[in-house]
Parts: structure tokens; sequence; C-alpha cells
């Protein structure tokens, strides 16, 4: 009986390790080797100790490019990054001084002391460091993101003063107070006409999809170390338009809106107007599977749990991009479709883009927890990770390629690094898929 129990304990430990061992047929020793490696890429690589900041462009093989002006969602995103690297490896110096580096930066050279709000751009080699013509809400709403998150490491008053006045900005400058959420630029009073801004935000009076769910997603953040009631009030209010305003009855989002929340639309245009001008009008695949997340973390703040309606509406964005999003057996999540028959939607840019890979990928993963009984987003979970560590992560070099090889060889040359890619997408979902193993 002894031996037996002997034998049988063994067996018991086996069983144990194996399942420890690996999340939703992972092993999670690549999961960590994977994080690891991406963040030693990143830091202390990243810090620009003559400028001050962040670095923002580092080519194929991650040496310095020749342009290193800064862009605010840069910025803050590497902030964002580093502070949460902390909050989990708080042994490791690297993480933290990174964050505090970063921290004294967004503050001390993008606020924009006379007006309020954080500046778009900090121009290295000019005179004239910043442009206060215009402020994207986009751009401040991660700063408030990774102001929050910096937060979660340093609790000092001047820190959480600093959340406060980030979202006050937002209140006071942006918000609309008439029908709900947030415009998505803010133009100087002195300077009200031909302000160059970035594609997609011309309209000062407009609001957006991508501005939306990124608001929603700072306010998260910003309750959870700010649980004061305006706070609230407004992450209530963005959960509510995202779910119920931006998500459409065919289970996907809009992408422009006009003040009252109208969709502006194109499909009364012609099948190549629309295909050759995809930023007016098109599903963009990976936002729809990141709302899925975002929506359910922001109920989760507010409610504890997520809310049924809540869960429904982001259950509606993961599955609608299962069915008409990835490519074949889910090698892959393709950029972008457009609904031409109702019900129907088609893929029309093939691109499989980095970011978008890395939020389908841990959203997968949340999804595999709340329906266990569901195999499809376990079976996607893991095919995903097949697809990445193929196709998306670079074996010479490290760190994450644009797009996947197969979709785009030439990105082996492409930068590693630069304004609009740094290390929040596929730094988060690692750092997420991470947090749900160790939960097991």
């Amino acid at each position: 009986m002894k031996y037996l129990l002997t034998v049988l304990t063994s067996i018991a430990l086996i069983v144990s390790c194996k399942r420890e061992s690996s999340y939703l047929g992972v092993p999670v020793s690549e999961i960590d080797l994977q994080l690891h490696s991406l963040l030693e890429n990143y830091y202390p690589r990243l810090i620009d100790t003559i400028n001050g900041g962040y670095w923002t462009n580092f080519e194929n093989d991650w040496t310095l490019s020749s342009r290193q002006d800064k862009m605010l969602v840069t910025q803050a995103r590497g902030l964002w990054t580093a502070a949460r690297a902390a909050e989990i490896f708080p042994s490791d110096p690297v993480f933290r001084k990174a964050a505090d580096h970063g921290f004294r930066f967004l503050t001390e050279h993008m606020w924009d002391t006379l007006n309020g709000g954080f500046y778009q751009n900090y121009y290295v080699d000019s005179v004239q460091k910043t442009d206060d013509s215009f402020k994207l809400t986009y751009g401040n709403a991660f700063a408030l993101y990774g102001l929050a998150q910096y937060a979660r490491i340093n609790q000092s008053p001047d820190v959480l003063n600093w959340v406060r006045k980030s979202f006050g900005w937002l209140e006071e400058a942006v918000h609309d107070s008439i029908d709900r959420g947030y415009f998505s630029i803010a133009i100087a009073a002195d300077n009200p006409t031909g302000v160059d801004v970035p594609e997609g935000w011309e309209d000062p009076l407009g609001k957006d999809q991508n501005t939306g769910i990124h608001l929603m997603e700072a306010f998260t953040s910003a309750y959870i170390v700010l649980p004061e009631e305006n706070v609230k009030e407004r992450l209530t209010e963005m959960l509510e338009l995202v779910r119920d305003s931006m998500t459409s009855d065919a289970g996907y989002l809009n992408l422009f809106f006009d003040k009252k929340w109208i969709p502006i639309s194109i499909k009364d245009s012609s099948r190549n107007y629309i295909v050759k001008n995809p930023w007016l009008d098109h599903i963009s695949f990976g936002h729809n599977i990141e709302t899925a997340y975002l929506l359910v973390d922001a109920s989760k703040a507010l409610y504890g749990s997520p809310d049924t309606l809540t869960l429904k509406v982001a259950k509606s964005l993961i599955d609608h991009t299962m069915q008409f999003g990835f490519d074949e057996d889910y090698y892959g999540l393709f950029d972008k479709g457009y609904e031409f028959v109702p019900g129907n939607p088609e893929v029309i840019d093939s691109a499989k883009v980095w970011w978008a890979q890395a939020e389908a990928w841990h959203a997968l993963a949340l999804f595999a927890g709340l329906y266990p009984k569901d195999e499809k987003y376990a079976n996607a979970f893991g095919k995903m990770w097949s697809y990445v560590t193929k196709e998306v992560v670079d074996p010479q070099y490290g760190g994450w390629y644009n797009s996947g090889l197969d979709s785009n060889p030439r990105t082996v040359n492409e930068r590693k690094a630069h304004a609009w890619k740094g290390c929040y997408h596929d730094g988060r979902a690692l750092m997420q898929v991470r947090e749900y193993s160790n939960k097991l």
C-alpha cells in the first residue's frame, strides 16, 4: 500500500508539473522566453540619455536611426511598458529606472504649461521643440494611460496629481458635454485653420473609433489608481459609447462618427473607390479584437467582474473577427475588411500587422478563460502562437517585425521601432498571457 501511494503521488506530481508547464497548450517557458527577449531588446536600449525620454527609431538590427524626433504616443507607450514590466518584475531595477526616466520627460518637456495638455511632437533637432497648434485626444489618452500605470509603481502625490491633471485637461478641452464622448482633436484658439494633423483626424468636431477605445483604456487604468467619482463617470460613459454606439449590430466597430455618434460611411461609393480609400471607412479586425479585451477590462474595473451586456458585445466582436478576419486555420489576422454585402465582410487588406497579431493572441487567451467549454478560443490561441513565432518574431536580431513574413517578406529590412511601433502591443500581450498562466 505504501508503495502504491508513492507511485500515485509521483504520477500526480508529474501530471501537475505538465499542466503547470503549459498554458492552453503553449509551453510557459516559451512565453517567458519571448517576453524577456522582447523587453531586453527595448530596455535599457530605449532610454535616450542625450535628449531625454525614449529613442524613437531603431533599424532592423537595433542600431539607432539617424532621425529621432519624439511623438507623444510613442513616449507614453514606452512609459506604460516600462512601468508594467517594473510592476511584474520589481527586483529588476532596469524597468523602474526606465519608467522614472520616461515620466520625467513626459511631464517636464511634453506638457503645455500655458494651455495644458500634452504636445503631439517633440522635435529634437529644432530650435522650437514643440508645436501648440493642435493636440490629439488620442495621444493624450495614451499619456494618461502611461501615467496611470506609472502610478501603480510610484504612488507619490505628485504622480497621482499628474494623472488627475491629464484627466482634467481631457475633460476641459475635448469632452462633449452635450452628446457625450470626446472630440478627436483640440485646435488652438489662435490657429483654427490650416493645421497639418495626421490623416484621419482632420475634423476637430469628429469622433472616431481609435480615440474612443483608447480613452476607455486610459480611464480604466486611471480609475484603478484614482477611484474618484468623475473618473468613474467618464469610464462608464466611454464603456457605454464603445459598447452601445460604436459597435454595430453585425458585431464590428464603425470607424468614424459625427458629433452625435452617427456613423460616417462610404458604403454608397463604388467598390473601386472604397478599396482605394480604406482609411475613410473599413472594418479593422485588429481593433475589433483588441476592443473585446478592453471592454471586459473596463467592465471589471467598474463592477468587479464583466457585466452581462458588455460580455455579450465583447464576445460578438471577437467571434466576428474569428469568422471573417483570420487567415485559414488562424494563421495570422488580416488588417482590413469591408461589408460590401450585409453580413458577409470581405478582406480588402491582407497585411498581417504585428500589433493586430499581438492583440488577437492575448484576447483569445482571455476568452478561453471566460468560456472554457468553447474550445475555439484555446485552439485559435495555440495556432496564433505558432504563427507569431514563425512569421513575426525575428530569430536573428530579436523583436517583432512590422508584419508577418508571409504577408510582407521585405519586413526583415524594416525598422524594428518607429513612431508608431514600440513595445506596447507585443509587450502587453506577452505580459497579459504570463499573468493568465500564473493564475492557473
